[in-house]
């Protein structure tokens, strides 16, 4: 069974584009097409985006992500630490089975599978059953294996997953040595706990250079030994520590509770041995991705780096353009004009992707707007998979005098991909938005 379950504003393949007129002098540059704005573009259609996995064991430092740090997990490291002199726990040997890579995007075209599913890239289809036994010990990096993979497709990378299967029948285990006293003991950690689990990356976690994606798949030692007093750990007479659920069961619970979580990803997946499926955000991750209280998540709020997190969508009968325009000669606004008003509110819409949203924490969104016409528009934060309200909807009164709208609201959910969203039809009209921001404020 396999789960189905930096590169910031990186496009993957064609989106959906609305035309665009209007003076000034961003005149032409279209919503989500920021290529507009340079002088010799390259279609990102016609790139190919390759794929690469490197494998590792890290020994970074955990640091709390207390105040505004940030832990080992949630640091961008281009190489794995090596092991410093007396590490307190080592590891020899950690063998494991990749089964599956899968990508995760937003669509914005005619799809025919399920987004919050992914898509398989690995294994091919043409191998369907092919397998890869990867050794983190090793630094392996795997390229040759993956070398068919084009994460180019019509939608924008979330997220890379990669799947591991864990053997019943080679009894695995992890195998090191543990620093007692002053000698290293050598310890068998077994992963008796675990049939097979599941890893989902961030896009800002991957690093893309020259059309080539590398995820760094490392294992953080100190992150999966933090807080697990090693002293405690008793040796067999064979002067060998077995980590197991007879023989010192309590710290090989606190190893299972932190072993798929050491990985380092956003979120993971696993099934345990009784057939329980268990998922989570890693929190340090979770809160790194997310950003700082009082940063502005939406890209260009300000509207003068032509960002590609920016989307404009017409659809249900709903017929507008789009373009920048410069607002009294200095402030750069959004206009949509709206040329039919199509069935729904959302047949016409503006929207920003990728706003991190954490439950339980308090968020400001505001925006400067105003229309031709008098009348009601909706904004609101929603998920990009359910379409369900993540953040807040309001419907709102939009008037031909530029008003400032504000409103504080407490997200209920954890999404990291959240979409703000202005939904404009309904109406044949002009409608401008500038200054847009959200930010965290606790």
């Amino acid at each position: 069974m396999r789960f189905l379950g930096y590169m910031t504003g990186l496009i993957l393949g064609v989106l959906l584009f609305a035309g665009c007129s209007n003076n000034g002098d961003v005149a032409g540059i279209e919503i989500g097409n920021p290529e507009m704005a340079n002088k010799n573009p390259i279609p990102d259609s016609l790139q190919t985006l390759a794929f690469k996995a490197g494998f590792s064991i890290d020994y970074s430092d955990v640091v709390p992500s207390e105040g505004k740090k940030a832990s080992v997990l949630a640091r961008s490291v281009p190489l794995a630490r090596p092991a410093s002199k007396n590490e307190p726990l080592l590891i020899d040997t950690l063998n494991l089975t990749l089964t599956e890579v899968r990508s995760y995007c937003s669509f914005y075209v005619g799809i025919s599978i399920v987004q919050s599913m992914g898509l398989v890239v690995w294994p091919y289809e043409n191998t369907p059953a092919a397998v890869l036994p990867v050794s983190f010990v090793d630094d392996e990096l795997v390229d040759e294996t993956f070398s068919g993979i084009d994460l180019q497709s019509e939608g924008r990378l979330k997220e890379i997953g990669v799947s591991f299967e864990i053997s019943r029948k080679n009894y695995p285990a992890i195998q090191g040595r543990v620093m007692i006293g002053d000698v290293y003991v050598p310890f068998v950690y077994e992963l008796s706990r675990f049939q097979q689990f599941s890893l989902r990356y961030h896009f800002s976690q991957i690093k893309v250079e020259d059309w080539i994606a590398n995820l760094s798949v490392a294992f953080h030692v100190r992150h999966f030994t933090d807080g697990v007093d090693l002293n405690a750990l008793t040796v067999d007479r064979d002067g060998v520590i077995r980590i197991n659920a007879e023989s010192n069961a309590d710290i090989w619970e606190q190893f299972n509770e932190r072993f798929v979580s050491s990985f380092g990803s956003l979120r993971y997946e696993y099934l345990d041995d009784k057939g329980h499926s268990f998922m989570d955000y890693v929190d340090d991750i979770l809160l790194d991705v997310s950003g700082k209280v009082g940063d502005n998540v939406v890209t260009d709020g300000k509207l003068d780096e032509y960002s590609s997190e920016w989307i404009f969508l017409t659809q249900l009968r709903g017929e507008a353009d789009s373009a920048y325009v410069d607002v009294k000669g200095k402030n750069r606004a959004i206009e949509v004009d709206v040329t039919s008003a199509g069935q729904y509110s959302y047949s016409v819409q503006l929207m920003h992707e990728n706003i991190p949203m954490i439950a339980g924490h308090k968020y400001k969104c505001s925006f400067q707007i105003r229309a031709s016409e008098k009348g009601v528009i909706t904004a609101r934060i929603g998920s990009y998979l359910t379409y369900e309200t993540v953040g807040f909807e309001e419907h709102l009164q939009v008037t031909t005098s530029e008003e400032k709208f504000e409103v504080e609201f407490e997200p209920k959910v954890n999404d990291p991909f959240a979409r703000f969203e202005f939904n404009l039809g309904g109406a044949v009209r002009k409608i401008w938005v500038r200054d847009v921001r959200i930010t965290r404020l606790d």
